[in-house]
């Protein structure tokens, strides 16, 4: 039996696309509404055409890619063949099938993009006086000049063994001594750590018994 093909789309799009414009040309492309594909975006595996031969891969593949959607063709020459009209979704069981029995494929060459937006080209300015260099030549005008730094002799420089000193002299670490610490011990929560804290002075206020609140007319 000849190599089949799922026709395979993971909600990846093609850089530069719209979501939405891409659902709607999906939908126009195989003759149905945005929202019966909107499902098809959702970055899941979906598989829009299965047990096809490689031409028709090849096909399927260039005409949605064409409309920005990225198809990915996976070999099934392991499972039966699917059922006509049928499209899976992943490697489910056949309740997870989607009936696709009213979609068919629009006419080679047919705008499948309802309202494409209008791109005006960018304006390019006298190139008349460009041209391309030969193969090989040096593109760089006056390029500087790069002087090798030199390496003297290396014959007697080998590599020390895993594990080996590589330092010769290497300093000797003195650990800090640890003065005796079993007479510390930790206070309880809420504990006033300062001996003697100093007395806190209570601020004085002045005499305010002279003073009557005036109404206000």
């Amino acid at each position: 039996m000849s190599e089949r093909f799922d026709i395979v789309f993971y909600g990846i799009l093609q850089p530069g696309t719209d979501r939405k414009a891409a659902q709607a040309a999906m939908a126009k492309l195989f003759k149905t509404t945005p929202e019966k594909v909107k499902s098809y975006f959702s970055g899941q595996r979906r598989v829009i055409k299965s047990q096809v031969d490689d031409l028709t891969a090849e096909k399927y593949r260039l005409t949605l890619e064409r409309i920005g959607l990225t198809i990915k063709l996976e070999t099934t020459d392991s499972l039966p063949p699917a059922t006509t009209g049928s499209t899976r979704v992943g490697q489910g069981p056949p309740e997870t099938e989607i009936d696709t029995g009213d979609i068919s494929m629009a006419e080679v060459g047919a705008n499948v993009i309802e309202h494409p937006q209008p791109v005006t080209p960018a304006p390019i300015g006298d190139i008349s006086n460009i041209s391309l260099a030969e193969v090989g030549a040096h593109v760089i005008e006056h390029p500087q000049p790069m002087t090798p730094v030199l390496i003297g002799d290396i014959s007697d420089i080998s590599l020390a063994e895993v594990g080996a000193h590589v330092i010769e002299h290497p300093q000797p670490v003195t650990a800090a001594p640890i003065l005796d610490t079993s007479d510390i011990s930790i206070a309880d929560i809420g504990a006033d750590l300062l001996e003697h804290p100093p007395e806190k002075k209570a601020a004085s206020l002045p005499d305010i018994s002279r003073l009557t609140l005036v109404k206000d007319h």
